[in-house]
């Protein structure tokens, strides 16, 4: 039972009361008859919305009719989020400024001022003022329609004039953080690749790893896009011909649409990351989506990413299609558990490798930008509606470079492993070591005369790598273990140097990377054969 005082006042003023079902923007059903809402969101694992978390019942009774009114004509995402930021950002703190359960209305409006005034300072001395816009867009809201209940309108006009500013999006991309920010393109995202390449686990769990870490990697999409992907969204557009050519329809968020799958954008799919979508799907063959309905039991079509235990939040919520959803948490902790599975150490931060969606979109988008693409081209990849939000990543790009020098890339090869070739002694020893055509030698850019014979090429036939820059790389090169890969590693750093400086550029410069982090362990790798004879 509402309070008297709050009775007398709705009925006064003829105010319409919380029905006892909303229907959401997107369509959806809400049950609103008690004071927990289970809202119809599946990319998390708990939509429900307890109201019961504010004592105050005037301001309970308030907040019901402002969420109602973000469901309803906003999104259901809008509701949710406006939810949680005045649980975290106000109402947490509701005891220690005496908004009791039964205050007069006058309080109410002093103390939350004081509550305001407290939330306003501390989000100032933090530097995130952002994180208070949507709790002044409910209090804006609640003095446009219900000041009786201890909205104060000139607090109110106060709150309208402050200038907040937006959520700093782009703020890990400028400040280069170390396990935020992008990953370095060289010596770190390899690291991944290499480890997706080299697993072959069969396992359910695994091969989601894989399959979202190679979207994420080629797209750099948040991991709510991928919680809506279908198995039926791989499509190969060209299947009368010799080589398929795959797109997948890559399901939209945050553009206003009722529903993601509403709008779909196909984006072409490289050949070397359709293979752990299509090993997805087959494993996935053994799945049944069956969900219990009013009409029996249905099947659905299968999502990409199946939880297989199911989506308990949009079951709850009545989401059929959903049920079998992945939620946005599920997709990080995939990736994360990637890293944990192969024990992927940053050669940088020297610790375990921080993953997510965004810190791969952060590294897709300055990897982009550094190639010298268009701001049209990389807003669309990104599925951005305007340029403005990918400033950041050009200011960004001629600046993401590592220091290099002998001491440092000799630290970052105990990590990266790159040389997968074996030392030999001499030629003898070597595939190929009688064919004059498949020496190596290493000539010094700089100086052309300084020449060092560095091993022997085992491939049997035509190479179509770039000798001797790609040989360190290369499985079938055979170093000597008394060449002077020092003297290679040395000429390397200073052509390295010179490229960034010359052209004041970081991209020529970290093209060398993996070659001089390979040129490091095959040196450090030599000492180590000679010394155990």
């Amino acid at each position: 039972m509402l309070d008297g005082k709050l009775n007398q006042l709705i009925a006064e003023n003829n105010w319409l009361t919380t029905p006892i079902r909303i229907m959401t923007r997107e369509g959806k059903e809400v049950s609103s008859s008690s004071d927990a809402w289970q809202l119809p969101y599946a990319i998390y694992d708990n939509t429900k919305i307890n109201f019961k978390k504010i004592e105050n019942e005037a301001l309970r009774w308030v907040t019901k009719r402002y969420i109602q009114e973000r469901l309803e004509t906003t999104s259901t995402h809008a509701g949710y989020t406006a939810f949680s930021a005045l649980s975290t950002e106000l109402f947490k703190f509701q005891h220690d400024f005496g908004l009791a359960a039964n205050l007069g209305f006058l309080e109410i409006k002093e103390n939350l001022i004081q509550l305001f005034e407290h939330m306003i300072s501390k989000a100032r001395a933090n530097h995130r003022l952002w994180a208070i816009y949507r709790p002044v867009q409910w209090y804006l809201w609640c003095v446009e329609n219900y000041p009786e209940l201890g909205f104060c309108s000139a607090y109110g006009l106060e709150l309208d004039a402050m200038v907040i500013p937006g959520n700093p999006k782009g703020e890990a991309i400028r400040t280069e953080e170390l396990e935020q920010g992008p990953l370095h393109r060289s010596l770190e995202l390899p690291l991944l690749i290499n480890a997706m390449k080299q697993d072959e686990s069969t396992k359910l769990e695994h091969l989601q790893q894989k399959a979202a870490l190679a979207l994420s990697i080629a797209f750099g999409r948040n991991s709510a896009n991928l919680t809506y992907l279908r198995e039926t969204d791989l499509q190969n557009i060209t299947p009368e011909a010799e080589e398929a050519c795959y797109i997948l329809k890559m399901p939209r968020i945050k553009k206003r649409q009722l529903n993601p799958r509403d709008d779909l954008l196909e984006e072409y799919l490289e050949p070397q990351f359709v293979v752990y979508i299509q090993q997805l799907i087959e494993a996935n063959r053994t799945i049944r989506a069956v969900v219990n309905t009013s009409k029996g039991r249905r099947e659905i079509e299968k999502p990409l990413f199946i939880k297989v235990d199911g989506n308990q939040g949009a079951i709850s919520a009545g989401l059929i299609e959903e049920s079998y959803n992945m939620t946005s948490k599920d997709i990080s902790d995939l990736l994360r558990n990637f890293v944990k599975r192969h024990n992927i150490i940053s050669p940088i931060t020297k610790s375990l490798l921080r993953l997510s969606t965004r810190r791969l979109r952060y590294t897709l988008a300055t990897g982009l930008a550094a190639e010298g693409i268009s701001k049209r081209e990389l807003a669309r990849i990104l599925d951005h509606t305007d340029t403005q939000h990918v400033q950041v990543y050009y200011e960004m790009a001629g600046s993401i470079v590592e220091h290099l020098d002998k001491a440092v890339a000799k630290g970052f090869a105990k990590y990266l492993n790159l040389f997968k070739g074996k030392v030999i002694d001499n030629p003898y020893e070597a595939i190929n070591g009688e064919r004059d055509d498949k020496h190596l030698i290493f000539v010094n850019e700089i100086k052309p005369k300084e020449q060092t014979e560095i091993g022997v090429c085992g491939e049997a036939s035509i190479c179509h790598l770039d000798p001797p820059f790609s040989c360190y790389l290369c499985p079938k090169f055979q170093p000597y273990k008394h060449a002077d890969h020092e003297h290679v590693l040395e000429c390397l750093l200073e052509s390295r140097a010179a490229r960034i400086e010359k052209y004041e550029n970081a991209r020529l410069g970290i093209q060398l990377d993996q070659v001089v982090v390979a040129v490091a362990q095959v040196a450090e790798l030599c000492k180590e054969v000679e010394h155990h004879g």
